[in-house]
């Protein structure tokens, strides 16, 4: 009479012998595709095995089997399948939905109901899980692992010298204020966020998720004079607040720019009326506003010029005090 705990060797297609149990073992270990993988190199290795042949040999549960080459059947309709069997074609497939996921997903905003009907235009749908969900759960997932790699490239990377920046701080609108701060040389975007309003408190609650006294130091903090913004600059960030200079050429433009577009509208419209005149007298009338009108346009372009070398020199000017401060 044979021992109870004697194991029954089984022989696969190769000659290989090995138990039933170690057979199991194995095949526990790997994932859906990998035994879907394993299924389909024994049968086509050996097409001859049944259902129970095909079971032993891999150690997958004949249900499994039975499961995976129905599978395979399903995806014979389409003639480009074959290449998504293929160790090369599996890496290829996974490269392409992490790519298309990455940057029309997540970097381009597309929604998964839209990727989800780009990967079945692609006849991809019995090859991975394509469905809405299946994608969302996917890209969340990507996130995540993007921002650990960034937590702990941020750890590894600790540098001995405080790293110099300017911010430019601002608010826009839509809807809520979106508080958003710039890194102003490299165009970094260390923070974006809707909220509820544009306190000091709502301000340094985004700041200071990013911002390390020992890792960063400011010069300087551009912004458009708002109380809460010199707050942040002077009391969080611990740098000297700079007003922009858009809004500084706006004060000059309403007192000089706005004198000459006045004075450029009512010459166009005093020649307009002279022109439907047919007098001599009007004739000679539209010479003088003709004339006059072309001093104002050279004043208006001197006007321009000076401007923009203005607002050049006060940019420059700003960036050198602070930086070598």
């Amino acid at each position: 009479m044979p021992h109870k705990n004697k194991k029954t060797p089984a022989i696969n297609y190769k000659g290989n012998y090995r138990t039933l149990d170690q057979q199991n073992q194995s095949a526990m270990n790997l994932n859906i595709r990998e035994r879907y993988q394993k299924v389909l190199q024994c049968w086509q290795e050996a097409t001859c095995l049944s259902l129970r042949a095909i079971a032993q040999s891999t150690g997958i549960s004949k249900s499994s089997v039975h499961r995976h080459l129905r599978t395979k059947s399903r995806q014979q309709q389409y003639p480009e399948t074959y290449l998504w069997e293929t160790e090369a074609g599996e890496k290829w497939l996974r490269l392409l939905v992490f790519g298309v996921i990455y940057c029309f997903g997540i970097k381009g905003g597309i929604g998964v109901g839209s990727l989800s009907a780009f990967f079945h235009l692609l006849h991809l749908e019995q090859h991975i899980g394509c469905s809405p969900s299946a994608i969302a759960k996917l890209e969340t997932q990507i996130k995540i692992k993007i921002i650990a790699y960034e937590q702990e490239q941020s750890k590894g990377y600790q540098s001995e010298k405080a790293i110099g920046i300017c911010v430019g701080a601002d608010e826009t609108f839509f809807g809520l204020p979106i508080l958003v701060a710039v890194e102003l040389a490299s165009g970094f975007i260390f923070s974006e966020a809707i909220c509820e309003n544009r306190t000091y408190d709502t301000w340094w609650h985004q700041v200071s998720s990013w911002f390390n006294p020992e890792q960063w130091k400011c010069h300087y903090m551009v912004s458009d004079g708002a109380k809460a913004l010199i707050k942040l600059a002077l009391s969080g960030l611990n740098c000297p607040n700079v007003p922009d200079v858009f809004h500084l050429m706006r004060d000059l433009s309403k007192s000089m720019g706005a004198a000459i577009s006045l004075q450029q509208s009512r010459l166009h419209k005093k020649q307009v009326a002279l022109m439907a005149q047919l007098s001599p007298e009007s004739k000679a009338q539209l010479k003088e506003v003709q004339a006059e009108s072309l001093k104002i346009e050279a004043a208006h372009q001197d006007y321009q010029k000076s401007l923009h070398a203005l607002s050049c020199k006060l940019t420059y000017s700003l960036i050198y005090r602070f930086w070598n401060d």
